[in-house]
């Protein structure tokens, strides 16, 4: 279906902001302070590209976006596949339209994990503006869940009663909530990819392709 969100990539491709808006107009709204950006085509499909971001950074200097149906997809090279804290929302609070956090990273490390989606956008709650949000997480093979917002009328929400946190929200889940809010989840429906080197003066610690794969046992 798709190598994002704990697929083939994995570890690249964990954590996906999506955009309503067309790509032209989500780079023009990147904030002020990445002005200073250097932007090339990939002459790839946003799937296809993830290799560009490489290594993994923090803080992280590279994203990536690709027009994905009505929707404009943007990752970063953060660690742990992409940091999704930044920069959709303030994209998001610049053009007026909803944004989509979506996140699935599978067991890594010492017990690590999580499945998320935040939806956040006009009408949603002050000041950081969350329409929804759902989460099962694990740190250290601890797990723990979280929910705000009202339910859309498509959530499973039967399942958010089971037992084994790890059961109320899984990837295929994720997939299929991302699919009823019009996000695509067919690698086919990304289109070409535009990579963005974010010019600073600053040092980050970088991690290689073949060291993430080792936390996640690839």
């Amino acid at each position: 279906m798709t190598v994002l969100f704990g697929g083939d990539a994995c570890p690249l491709g964990l954590s996906v902001q999506f955009l309503e808006a067309p790509e032209r107009e989500v780079i023009a709204a990147l904030p002020g302070g990445l002005a200073e950006v250097q932007s090339r085509s990939t002459g790839a499909t946003f799937p296809r590209s993830l290799e560009a971001l490489l290594p993994f950074q923090a803080p992280w200097t590279r994203m990536l976006t690709a027009q994905a149906g009505g929707w404009t997809a943007l990752i970063n090279n953060g660690l742990s596949g992409g940091d999704s804290t930044a920069p959709g929302p303030a994209v998001m609070a610049s053009l007026g339209v909803r944004c989509v956090l979506a996140t699935h990273a599978p067991r890594s490390g010492p017990g690590h994990a999580q499945t998320q989606l935040e939806v956040v956008g006009p009408g949603g709650e002050p000041p950081l503006m969350y329409i929804r949000s759902l989460s099962a997480s694990a740190t250290d093979g601890r797990w723990e869940w979280f929910e705000s917002g009202t339910p859309f009328r498509f959530e499973e929400t039967e399942r958010y009663q089971e037992q084994r946190i790890r059961d109320r929200f899984d990837r295929e889940m994720l997939l299929r909530y991302l699919s009823n809010l019009g996000v695509p989840v067919e690698d086919r429906d990304y289109g070409h990819a535009t990579l963005h080197q974010v010019q600073v003066d600053w040092g980050s610690r970088e991690v290689t392709l073949t060291e993430a794969k080792a936390e996640f046992g690839r």
